[in-house]
């Protein structure tokens, strides 16, 4: 758990405030326009603290890709900090491709605009 909400922090769409047992921190992902100089801020979600794990059991590979030698996981998921101090996630890091335009985009909303194109969505 990273995040709790409260009656006094609940805002819908969002995992709430940071926990004290752990810190956040967002990672710019510049090939995609999420930078923390942007507002609000946005980036990949880092996580660190004593609550998380330490690594994927037995899979030194994955965990080598996971989490950094000073100990921060990166989640995968594309965060933005709210001006009430919450958290939202916003997007997917593997879920984003690639077009032929140089542009990122999430499969989701690939997906979506294929499927209207045919008439099916």
């Amino acid at each position: 758990m990273t995040g709790v909400a409260t009656p006094q922090t609940l805002e819908y769409g969002t995992v709430g405030v940071p926990v004290s047992a752990i810190e956040i921190k967002l990672v710019d992902v510049p090939e995609a326009g999420y930078l923390h100089s942007n507002t609000p801020s946005q980036g990949e979600i880092w996580l660190r603290g004593p609550a998380l794990c330490t690594g994927y059991y037995n899979n030194q590979e994955e965990t080598g890709k996971a989490f950094t030698l000073d100990g921060w996981f990166k989640t995968g998921d594309v965060g933005e900090w709210q001006p009430s101090g919450n958290l939202k996630i916003i997007d997917r890091i593997k879920n984003l491709i690639k077009t032929l335009n140089g542009e990122y985009i999430a499969l989701e909303k690939a997906k979506s605009s294929f499927l209207m194109i045919l008439g099916w969505g």
